[in-house]
């Protein structure tokens, strides 16, 4: 009986861990449910936020281009009162009568020279294996190698119609790429997975080649000889950066200088000025950079009769809109004003309306326009936009896209990814990063240059502001984060989520009041966005050191409001490309910016200013340099802006540019009497 007992104690004994073992897998479930959920709510909050930057960013894009646009009038007339004073001319100061450049393509005198450069295909695939490892100042090809293949190039091209018919037959498709922007990557990427033009497989380029990227020069160098080895199976579209007013100020310039010298980047642009702007698949599907025109009754016929051979296209012409108009939403109908300053936003009834004036047209496959899965279907499939250049300007993260479209005009879509080998197993979190600073950066720059106009809108709503008497420090200086946001969207003109941006801005946790995002002190916010120059602050004021100072300070807000017309236009008439300009030069420059911009300051002030910036007296002064030298007063602010690359933020200007007078009001199509609606 005792033995039964013990053989039952030792059973209980041995199944005591049992239950212990069930309670501390329970207890490990639960942590992990527990962990994933923490997991997935953080995912969410950051996707969250990831899509507030894109649409910042997105909406800063569109501003950057429109202020591009819009300022080439101000920038053809600095640098012909720029010219003028070089050559000691009088001027007024209603400038040149010309708004912009002259756009006329002038004749190569070298044309009928004999050709230097023989592209073969073993030179190609070189040429590439080259590029796999790009550095941005790195001189790949001869000077003179690459004058002859833009002759070449020009030549072929300039024999094209305007609008170019293609005809698949067979077992051919066509490989469509949309927008490239210099990233080197894609386009190698896209020639890895989909080989070289075969006469089974042909490519048609959608424009915008250059600008942004580091690497422009390489990838038209690579399209420009494809189009050459594979003339009948290589395309060539045009897009609003193969424009002078454009590219010269959207990196382009700035590369192809650094790279070679300016009168490769005017041989360039004489090149691209001879791209077609229009190709028709099976006399039924139209493949276009940018979209439809606000002008109705546009046939194919009447962009076949436009003279494309310019440097940039006439404001609001047919071929501008073509360059430069995007579609709206499902419900937007007509054709309105883009944001972008160019071209409309036009809804599915006038792609109908299009359809109806040129038949058998029935689709419309276009670019222009980043995409975060690298394409997009409009209008019930009538129309497609598809976007090479994935993890755009290296911080959206977004995919790139290639169409290929068969004989029946069915397409597939192919996605990808091009990250350079090192950044494959990049996190997420680190590109979130990227385009949070980017984002940060360009508005710290717009917040600067429109302090005074948001200091004046923040003191109208102070006095509205019953309780702000409650504050005892600074009562008039008191504002709500609302009104705060409301005040950015309305001086900067931008449809950000400010209130998501409150940190990455500068603005302090807690208010005034001690409790979480309460009332800001906006006196305390602005002055940390005070503008400063390290160069000009460098500067000696020993002898009148008041007045030099209030120059340093006029001068300093002017610079900072125009510093990319001022760079232009000194990056213009730089003949050898060194970056540096004489002090004469400088002086004549401020003057002009000046004139043109009706800034009151004095050419006597500007030579105490440029005195000073030659101090040790060698008559060379970095403009470059000068002009990206210009931050705000608070060092973390200063800080956010150092982390990203000057010519990513110094892209518009930034400040309120009067547009040109438009006699476009809001087209409805006949299609549609209803009035259009936004998106």
């Amino acid at each position: 009986m005792d033995r039964g007992v013990g053989e039952n104690e030792k059973e209980g004994k041995g199944a005591n861990p049992a239950p212990a073992k069930e309670d501390e897998a329970n207890l490990s479930l639960a942590a992990a449910i527990k962990v994933q959920k923490l997991f997935r709510g953080f995912k969410d909050r950051h996707k969250w936020k990831r899509r507030v930057l894109i649409e910042a960013w997105d909406e800063l894009e569109k501003r950057e281009e429109s202020e591009l646009h819009y300022s080439s009038r101000e920038i053809g007339r600095m640098t012909e009162m720029y010219e003028s004073l070089a050559k000691n001319a009088v001027i007024d100061s209603d400038g040149a009568k010309k708004e912009r450049r002259p756009s006329a393509v002038l004749k190569n005198k070298d044309e009928d020279k004999k050709d230097a450069f023989k592209p073969t295909l073993s030179w190609l695939t070189a040429f590439m294996d080259n590029c796999r490892n790009p550095s941005e100042n790195k001189t790949i090809m001869e000077e003179k190698k690459l004058e002859s293949l833009l002759t070449q190039a020009s030549a072929a091209l300039k024999k094209l119609p305007n609008v170019v018919d293609i005809e698949l037959k067979g077992k051919v498709s066509l490989i469509i790429v949309g927008d490239l922007h210099g990233q080197i990557r894609d386009l190698l990427h896209i020639l890895k997975t989909q080989g070289l033009p075969t006469k089974d497989k042909w490519f048609l380029f959608n424009g915008d080649f250059v600008d942004r990227g580091k690497n422009a020069c390489e990838v038209t160098i690579i399209l420009f000889v494809l189009k050459l080895l594979f003339g009948d199976w290589v395309f060539l579209n045009r897009g609003n950066h193969e424009a002078d007013d454009i590219n010269a100020r959207d990196g382009f310039m700035d590369e192809c200088t650094s790279k070679y010298s300016t009168a490769m980047y005017k041989a360039y642009n004489q090149c691209f000025a001879a791209l077609p702007l229009v190709h028709i698949i099976n006399k039924k599907t139209m493949v276009v950079h940018g979209g439809l025109c606000w002008d109705a009754g546009v046939t194919v016929k009447k962009i076949q009769e436009i003279d494309r051979f310019c440097l940039h296209p006439a404001w609001e012409s047919i071929m501008e809109d073509l360059l430069w108009s995007d579609p709206g939403g499902p419900k937007h109908c007509g054709a309105s004003q883009n944001d972008r300053g160019c071209g409309c936003i036009f809804g599915e009834d006038i792609v109908d309306e299009f359809f109806e004036d040129n038949p058998p047209l029935k689709m419309v496959i276009r670019s222009h326009e980043k995409k975060d899965q690298g394409f997009e279907e409009h209008f019930h499939g009538k129309l497609v936009t598809v976007f090479s250049a994935s993890n755009y300007c290296g911080d959206n993260g977004n995919d790139g896209a290639v169409l290929e479209v068969f004989p029946d005009l069915k397409y597939k879509i192919h996605q990808f990814y091009a990250t350079p080998m090192k950044e494959d197993d990049a996190k997420f979190s680190d590109r979130y990063c990227t385009l949070s600073a980017t984002v940060a950066a360009k508005l710290i720059h717009r917040i600067a240059e429109n302090r005074l106009e948001l200091l004046e809108y923040y003191s109208k709503c102070t006095g509205l502001n019953k309780e702000a008497k409650e504050v005892k420090n600074d009562k008039q200086s008191v504002i709500t984060r609302v009104e705060w946001a409301r005040g950015l969207r309305e001086i900067l003109g931008l449809r950000v989520r400010f209130l998501f941006l409150q940190e990455t801005l500068g603005l302090p946790l807690r208010g005034v009041n001690g409790k979480k995002k309460g009332k800001i002190n906006y006196m305390g916010w602005l002055s940390k966005f005070a503008p400063s120059n390290t160069k000009l602050l460098k500067l000696s004021v020993k002898e009148g050191g008041v007045k030099i100072q209030e120059t340093l300070e006029k001068i300093t807000n002017l610079l900072l409001k125009h510093r990319v017309a001022v760079k232009s236009m000194f990056r213009y008439f730089d003949a050898n490309c060194d970056g540096k300009v004489s002090p004469e030069e400088l002086t004549n420059g401020l003057v002009c910016l000046s004139k043109v911009y009706n800034e009151d300051f004095s050419e006597e002030e500007v030579k105490k200013l440029v005195a000073e910036l030659d101090k040790d007296g060698d008559a060379s002064i970095d403009y470059s340099e000068f002009c990206e030298a210009f931050s705000v007063a608070n060092p973390q602010l200063a800080e956010a802006i150092k982390k990203v690359p000057a010519d990513t933020v110094m892209r518009g200007s930034g400040s309120k540019l009067e547009k040109v007078n438009s006699k476009r009001g809001v087209r409805v199509s006949r299609l549609n009497s209803v009035n259009p609606e936004s998106q």
